[in-house]
């Protein structure tokens, strides 16, 4: 088979070298393949289909990206040859045969193979839902009495910046108190939970609260002597309806007010105004908002598979950007990068089979999923 892939890369090249670059960005393809075999001699069918999945899985490798390694030897009669070795960059993770043909002399596989590199990076999400709840908003004694509603204007700053990404959709529990505990327990007993409601959040859904706290500090002493503003913005990200801790998010920004000077005219002349101080913490607010959203896009999408009706299923769906073909890992002591792919949406309701049918799904109950991006 080496031998084969070696002779004919020549008009192989054309095909591998370019999807060699495409796998730089994409950390998954799917690609198909054919392997061929003969059936000659004491080889028997099955060792022929054997050999022909193995050099079609080999030929599936080549598309994510060739390794050639070689070197030249001088024979003792002066002749020069060269060697190659011929590996795949590309990594199969998972794979299923959807074809199979044989003849007196050949068999022939078809396979369709998932290929590329599991990274842990940003996963880039299409689409995130997020819920904010109450903020926290305090200032100290030394703070400037016309300073006092700023954080107010900040929190809604930092709702209409998340509100206005076209990514985002953002619900608005700002009068309720993000409880992780208060929220997760059992509501069947709650007299207040079943007569008012408490907001809930789905799994691949996200919960968030932001606290803004303001403070003075003075620096110098004499004539170098100044006073500066400290704000400070930590946001708590929750994931999923078990409101798990994904993140929190600190900004600290110090801004100077002005220097305490001998002369009060020439203090006022060295301090920042109103309206540049305004702007400062705003533009503050929206960076630190952009950060909490990218957090959100960059996690993974992940989901506990449950076997509902003979088939696999997970609270997750078109609300989420889950939809068909999509496609998942999982990994465990059972079946370790196994791929699934997404058979059937709803809003909130996805099912899923595994790539390799041979796999026996109803083994897969209660193993944790992760969606892979297919861009």
């Amino acid at each position: 088979m080496l031998n084969r892939v070696v002779t004919s890369l020549a008009l192989l090249g054309a095909t591998v070298m370019p999807l060699a670059a495409a796998t730089a960005t994409d950390a998954v393809r799917m690609v198909t393949a054919t392997g061929r075999a003969v059936i000659a001699g004491q080889a028997t069918t099955h060792e022929a289909k054997t050999m022909a999945l193995e050099d079609a899985l080999y030929m599936a490798a080549l598309q994510g990206g060739a390794k050639i390694d070689g070197f030249s030897s001088v024979q003792t009669d002066s002749r020069l040859d060269d060697h190659f070795v011929v590996r795949p960059s590309g990594d199969i993770i998972d794979y299923r045969i959807v074809g199979e043909m044989r003849d007196d002399l050949h068999y022939e596989v078809t396979v369709e193979a998932a290929i590329g590199k599991i990274t842990a990076g940003c996963h880039g999400r299409d689409a995130v839902r997020m819920t904010m709840f109450a903020p926290v908003m305090s200032t100290s004694r030394a703070v400037p009495g016309w300073l006092s509603t700023m954080p107010s204007i900040m929190v809604v700053d930092l709702y209409r910046t998340l509100g206005a990404l076209p990514d985002v959709t953002l619900f608005n529990q700002a009068d309720v108190r993000l409880d992780p505990t208060k929220l997760t327990r059992d509501h069947r007993y709650d007299y207040a939970a079943l007569t008012d409601g408490l907001p809930m959040i789905n799994d691949g859904d996200f919960a968030f609260s932001t606290e803004i706290r303001f403070a003075m500090q003075s620096t110098g002493t004499g004539i170098s002597a100044a006073d500066h503003l400290d704000a400070l913005l930590t946001t708590k990200i929750y994931a999923g309806s078990k409101l798990t801790l994904l993140d929190e998010i600190n900004d600290n920004i110090t801004i100077k007010l002005g220097d305490r000077l001998p002369s009060l005219l020439v203090s006022k002349i060295s301090s920042i105004t109103r309206a540049q101080l305004k702007e400062t913490l705003l533009a503050a607010t929206r960076s630190h908002a952009q950060t909490v959203a990218q957090r959100m896009l960059c996690a993974p999408l992940r989901a506990e598979l449950t076997w509902r009706d003979d088939r696999l299923a997970i609270k997750l769906g078109t609300d989420q950007g889950v939809m068909p073909n999509r496609l998942a890992v999982i990994t465990g002591q059972k079946a370790a990068w196994s791929i699934l792919r997404v058979t059937e949406t709803g809003r909130d309701y996805a099912f899923v089979e595994p790539l390799n049918r041979r796999r026996e799904a109803r083994d897969l109950n209660g193993q944790v999923a992760t969606f892979l991006e297919m861009k």
